[in-house]
């Protein structure tokens, strides 16, 4: 897959009814944008009934008959369908009467968002959750969240300890062998559910928080074959997008300093200056990768790099009721048509110098 021009539409928080997504596919279309990852859980609810597995879903989630209609829609309008199931982290909707999957640190606390991946039948249940999706949606490729398990660097020491959650670095041990770490037990988890979404027919994509580069020397390393999400990087010494690139990975380009178009208690996405779509119009670039978080620093990678399979522009719905439905849609037609503007312009523009 290249040449992707892609929205992410956070449906696990915020309710978008079917007919709103189709409107959604049909000016994607009309603009030349061809994939949709539908987000579709977070830690506040799971956005579709999965059959099977019903009781989980929110009041109001999309039905299967809504989601024939979306990938009728989709297949018409030739936009690609991606669904995402996040974890092991953001699973408090995929956890319900399954507390014994909850995850607990070195205190003994329980994390109720984190899946405890340690425990084989909490990896079963949650390939069986990618089975009913993948039924579902009969996808070519999966995206499997990934963001937010282990602390970031800005949390505190507390947060980052090396052995916050005992029972992943005895299993990431008894896997790896004495050094494994808790990004081991990470990797060993994302490597086994690749694995099975592989075997169902699935490529996958994951968000690039917890994937170690090479030059680390991880002793599990996240598979080469998974597309690194690329949407933050938190301070210097982290790794940024040149490192995955050095590593193997294809990476996608979701910036979250251009491309987060976030509905959150601060406020709303801005029709003008920072972070709006002029701001794409003036800055963006299909190669241009976040530098620093919050720096408004940049990462340029050459245009025609292959192993940049495209960007994504992501709906986010941190505080579902900012908006309703029909203000989110109106405030997004100013980001999506710069945005779509933006593959053209690439080609137009010079060969960037690096960072």
């Amino acid at each position: 897959m290249t040449d992707v021009r892609a929205v992410m539409l956070d449906v696990g928080r915020k309710r978008f009814d079917a007919a709103w997504i189709a409107r959604l596919l049909e000016s994607m279309g009309e603009l030349g944008l061809n994939t949709l990852q539908l987000h579709l859980s977070d830690a506040v609810g799971l956005g579709v009934e999965l059959p099977g597995f019903e009781r989980l879903a929110a009041p109001g989630a999309l039905t299967p008959d809504d989601v024939a209609l979306i990938r009728a829609r989709a297949d018409a309008c030739g936009v690609r369908l991606i669904p995402e199931l996040d974890t092991p982290s953001h699973a408090t909707p995929l956890l319900v009467g399954r507390e014994e999957f909850r995850l607990r640190d070195c205190s003994g606390m329980v994390e109720p968002d984190k899946i405890d991946l340690s425990n084989p039948a909490a990896r079963r249940y949650i390939g069986e959750l990618w089975d009913a999706v993948i039924g579902l949606f009969e996808p070519e490729v999966v995206h499997l969240g990934g963001d937010e398990f282990l602390a970031a660097p800005w949390e505190d020491d507390e947060a980052r300890r090396p052995d916050r959650y005992p029972v992943l670095l005895d299993w990431a041990r008894a896997e790896a062998g004495p050094g494994a770490t808790a990004e081991d037990a990470y990797a060993l988890y994302v490597t086994e559910l690749a694995d099975h979404v592989r075997r169902r027919g699935c490529s996958a994509w994951l968000w690039n928080d917890h994937v170690v580069p090479a030059d680390a020397r991880p002793l599990v390393p996240v598979p080469h074959d998974l597309v690194v999400d690329v949407w933050v990087r938190w301070r210097e010494w982290t790794p940024s997008v040149l490192d995955y690139l050095a590593s193997g990975y294809d990476v996608m380009n979701s910036n979250g300093d251009l491309l987060y178009f976030v509905l959150s208690s601060d406020g709303v996405p801005a029709l003008t200056g920072r972070k709006s779509g002029e701001d794409i119009a003036a800055t963006f670039r299909r190669t241009r990768f976040m530098g620093l978080a919050g720096e408004r620093t940049w990462i340029d990678v050459a245009a025609d790099d292959p192993r940049v399979l495209g960007a994504k522009l992501a709906v986010w719905c941190d505080a579902p009721d900012a908006l309703t439905p029909e203000e989110t849609w109106t405030r997004l037609q100013t980001w999506l048509a710069p945005f779509a503007a933006s593959f053209a312009e690439d080609t137009d523009r010079p060969a960037p110098s690096g960072r």
